[in-house]
């Protein structure tokens, strides 16, 4: 450093040149640090509490780690959730910390708590577990009501036959493979009773399934799910029970299904198609016959011009509630009308 001087010679390079660059004294900086009041800044973050003055996270993490685990167990989280709720909340806390330092310091002990409770996400580990079966709940399982797959492993026994006990686990795989090729086959010229067949018979959402055929889910199973569910049964029934109460489904009837599958279809579409083809009489006989009655008799020509009942409404200067009562009233003495 020079003398009386804030710059010192650096000296650097191949050429070994030398530069001045720029230092403050530790004098003054010590001056400068306490006259401006200058903390220098910490090597590991540091947030304010309002019960222990400041921490670290990880100090806030083991102050506050098994009182929160204390509250979760309480509120019902379970022992094999416990340490994901831990996980997700306190990392929420942390993203909150970031974004505010002093978020802590306003927070008393319990409220912090119950904050990384809020945000724990309990509701989420759950569904998402209940996407899939526990191996403890399979392995409990009636096996001769469900079609799952076993294992065959030859060392239990546990039927009392006299041959080996993994032969009863192929016999039942063999009668389940033939009740389901006799149901594909039986069910084979309609989709919508093979879907329900293959959403009856693996894990696969419901919704999931009739979005293959159809968007109108609760249709779709009450008219193809529920009758296929009762011939799965009797088939499963038939094999695996020595007497049950089920009853066969019959042979299958294909039902007729209209052209605009499953969308909705105006009743009134036939006495128009009439109306414009040239068959005006009924439609003029009702414009005479209620002619007295002005509001009814708009809406007749409103449906006959086929328009809806906004643009009928702004069209005649109506009411909108008012005037959609006649068109409708109007549309059911058309149908009838025509179909006399």
């Amino acid at each position: 450093m020079l003398d009386g001087s804030p710059f010192c010679v650096v000296r650097g390079g191949v050429s070994g040149s030398a530069h001045l660059r720029w230092q403050i004294p530790a004098v003054r900086r010590d001056i400068l640090m306490s006259t401006f009041n200058i903390k220098p800044y910490p090597r590991v973050a540091v947030y304010p509490t309002s019960w222990a003055g400041e921490m670290m996270f990880q100090q806030i993490y083991d102050d506050l780690a098994h009182y929160t685990s204390n509250v979760m167990k309480n509120f019902g989280v379970m022992l094999d959730e416990l340490p994901d709720c831990l996980q997700i909340g306190f990392m929420a806390l942390w993203e909150m910390l970031v974004e505010q330092r002093d978020f802590l310091a306003e927070k008393t002990r319990k409220q912090t708590v119950f904050f990384i409770l809020a945000r724990c996400k309990i509701s989420t580990i759950r569904y998402q577990a209940n996407q899939y079966d526990s191996l403890d709940a399979l392995i409990n399982a009636d096996w001769h009501n469900t079609a799952d797959e076993h294992v065959i492993d030859g060392m239990q026994h546990q039927q009392g036959e006299r041959w080996a006990g993994w032969a009863t686990e192929i016999d039942m795989r063999i009668d389940i493979e033939r009740i389901m090729h006799k149901l594909a086959a039986k069910y084979e010229p309609s989709l919508k009773h093979l879907v329900a067949l293959y959403y009856l018979t693996t894990q696969v959402g419901k919704e999931d399934a009739a979005h293959i055929v159809t968007t109108d889910v609760w249709r779709w199973f009450q008219k193809y799910g529920i009758p296929v569910q009762k011939d799965v049964q009797y088939e499963f029934a038939e094999v695996f029970l020595e007497r049950h109460s089920y009853e066969p489904a019959g042979e299958l009837v294909l039902v007729k299904e209209h052209p605009n599958h499953g969308r909705f279809t105006s009743p009134y579409r036939e006495w128009r198609e009439a109306y414009q083809q040239g068959n005006t009489a009924p439609a003029n006989a009702l414009l005479d016959r209620y002619a007295h009655t002005p509001c009814l008799v708009l809406a007749l020509q409103a449906q006959i011009d086929g328009k809806t009942y906004q643009q009928a409404a702004e069209h005649y200067g109506r009411n909108y509630n008012g005037f959609k009562r006649h068109m409708k009233r109007a549309a059911r003495l058309l149908k009838e009308a025509y179909a006399a």
